[in-house]
Order: C-alpha cells, then structure tokens, then sequence
C-alpha cells in the first residue's frame, strides 16, 4: 500500500492506521506510552484536506499530507467537527459516514492507497460544498 502520486486535496483515499490495539501480539506491552493504544487503527478511509503544495515528496523520501478520516460508527455525541456524509454520497463511501476532522493528522504517503471498489480503483474527490462542511469541522475542532 502505497501511492505514487501527489493527492490532490479533496480526494478519497484508504490510510492504513495500523493494526487492532486489542491484538496482544502487537501491543503486548503494558507501560505507557508504548503500551498505550494508537488514536486510530486499521485501514479506513480519508480525506486530503492539505493543498497539493504541501503534498509531494520530499527528496528522495516519500511525501505527507495532512488527512481526515473517516468512521462508519455513529459518534457518541456529534459536535461541529463530526461531518456526516450520507451512504453512498460518493462510491469510495458506501456506508453513512464522519469526517472526523477532530482527528485530522499527518501521514506518509506510504500509508496511503486508492480506493478499491469490485475490481478497480476509485478516484472520488469531495465536491466544493463537502469540501467546505470538512473544512468548517477542522476549525471548530482547532478553535479557529
């Protein structure tokens, strides 16, 4: 998993996070802060809300971007940085989904993929109006 392309901000693609905390063999460990659980884990879908600008390799090394993901579980309590997006607003997003842009970060580009959808790869990118509602959750999650 890995993408050779700078991503363009606004599109869809899959983050790997990393594996499920609650697998004893990855994070056997008990003291902090190895042994505490990651933020986010597993693959899941993302948003590049960074500008392409920021977004290309860096030397010889692989890029960054900073990136929302997205979570098909209902927040607890939804605040203004939990954008909803309706099932299948965009086919990379076939279930109800958040943009959970209180935990926007940056990644490598080497966690990053296409959408893969049946046989092909998606290339979905939100439109101005979703871009914007994205954009609108991050400075309410930063205070902005």
């Amino acid at each position: 998993m890995t993408i050779t392309f700078t991503p363009r901000q606004g599109g869809i693609l899959m983050c790997d996070f990393g594996p499920d905390p609650a697998d004893p063999l990855t994070f056997p460990l008990g003291k902090p802060p190895v042994g505490v659980t990651p933020e986010l884990w597993k693959i899941r879908q993302v948003v590049v809300v960074s500008p392409a600008a920021m977004n290309h390799r860096h030397g010889i090394g692989p890029g960054v971007c900073l990136v929302v993901p997205f979570s098909a579980t209902l927040p607890r309590s939804q605040a203004a940085w939990d954008v909803p997006f309706a099932a299948r607003a965009y086919l990379s997003l076939p279930k109800a989904s958040w943009a959970k842009c209180a935990a926007v970060t940056l990644v490598s580009h080497t966690r990053l993929d296409r959408v893969l959808i049946g046989r092909g790869y998606r290339g979905d990118f939100l439109s101005p109006a979703d871009l914007a509602r994205v954009q609108t959750g991050l400075r309410a999650a930063m205070g902005l």
